[in-house]
């Protein structure tokens, strides 16, 4: 029997994204926003026991990164890339700074009242 890897000859091993998580299908720690900037935490050497995919993201994040930009940069669905950079958050080997939360309808309403009496 040959030796047969579930290979594609242009995208590389195929791996499915559920074996990254182990299944998982949220962080381990809060909730993860689409555009929440994520940061890797400074003055890390390259830690040890991590899957090449954390890796990366590590690497990427170096600056400050939204989480569905980093997704999009490893070609990874938005789920798994959450599950991810929670694990890196649990270890503390990035940040994660959560956007502002969005103003009360009240107050957007008297903002366009506003404008139309402009």
């Amino acid at each position: 029997m040959s030796d047969e890897r579930w290979l594609d000859e242009d995208a590389g091993p195929i791996v499915p994204a559920y074996l990254l998580t182990g299944g998982r299908t949220v962080p381990s720690g809060e909730a993860i926003d689409l555009i929440a900037v994520i940061i890797t935490a400074g003055g890390l050497a390259m830690p040890v026991g991590l899957g090449p995919e954390h890796l990366i993201i590590l690497q990427k994040c170096t600056k400050p990164t939204r989480l569905v930009d980093v997704a999009a940069e490893l070609g990874l669905p938005i789920g798994v890339v959450r599950v991810l950079v929670g694990d890196l958050q649990a270890k503390q080997f990035v940040q994660v700074e959560h956007p502002p939360p969005a103003p009360d309808a009240r107050v957007l309403l008297e903002v366009i009242s506003g404008l139309k009496a402009l």
